[in-house]
């Protein structure tokens, strides 16, 4: 069983329209991530056949500072995890467990891509903020795919977070989720960067309908699948949606 951790909520901020920005501060230990992971929220909510709603956030911030962290979360419909993470207070106490997540830095030299969609920018904000990425500096591509400017966290607050000096960010207007066009939209986006320059890493986070298709031209084109990571928010079958 995981080990269950506490962190207080220390500041509260709206992004957007249905976005909120979370900071904590760890109550008793640092918290040990690496850039990429993520945590698994208990919102002691109990859900129909008795099971208590857990989610798991990417963690956003920085991993250079370990007893404080930031977690962006899109309230969907009436998901109890992103409901209950809008409604929670500065000064309460949220329990989770963690770090968690293979969505880690490769230390491959050379270009890398890394390609969001919707949510998954999260995911990807961490990685490329985390030291390790930094550490291994090479040119690289940040494509975000996203409906609008105003789905999520803004355009403007991805770019900034990022700040690096190698890297070109680009933020793509997306058909909307489940559109038949969105797929084809993505590879072409993906065929034009590897026609630019084949990357020797990739980071793929987001619609898991997107990003494992995506997989597999990356490794047509001659990319090594182990040199690939994924982190599938939704349309994943081997995980829940984060909500």
């Amino acid at each position: 069983m995981a080990e269950a951790r506490l962190a207080r909520v220390i500041k509260a901020e709206s992004m957007g329209t249905g976005a909120r920005l979370l900071t904590f501060a760890t109550v008793s230990s640092e918290l040990g991530f690496t850039g990429g992971q993520y945590i698994i929220v208990n919102t002691g909510i109990e859900l129909e056949g008795g099971k208590l709603a857990k989610r798991a956030y990417s963690i956003l911030s920085s991993d250079n500072e370990q007893e404080k962290f930031q977690l962006a979360v899109l309230r969907i419909g009436e998901g109890p995890g992103s409901n209950f993470m809008h409604r929670i207070a500065v000064g309460a106490e949220l329990q989770f467990s963690g770090p968690w997540g293979k969505f880690l830095p490769d230390t491959t030299s050379g270009p890398r891509l890394v390609f969001a969609t919707d949510t998954g920018i999260t995911a990807t904000l961490g990685l490329l903020r985390g030291r390790q990425f930094r550490e291994s500096a090479a040119e690289t591509t940040v494509l975000w795919f996203v409906e609008s400017d105003d789905y999520f966290i803004p355009a403007s607050f991805a770019r900034e977070s990022i700040r690096l000096e190698y890297a070109r960010f680009e933020s793509v207007a997306a058909p909307p989720v489940g559109d038949p066009s969105r797929l084809d939209r993505a590879l072409a986006l993906v065929d034009r960067s590897i026609g630019a320059r084949r990357p020797s890493c990739a980071y793929l986070a987001g619609d898991g309908a997107i990003i494992y298709p995506l997989r597999e031209r990356l490794v047509a084109a001659g990319v090594a699948q182990d040199r690939i990571r994924l982190e599938a928010f939704f349309n994943n079958p081997d995980r829940k949606a984060r909500s």
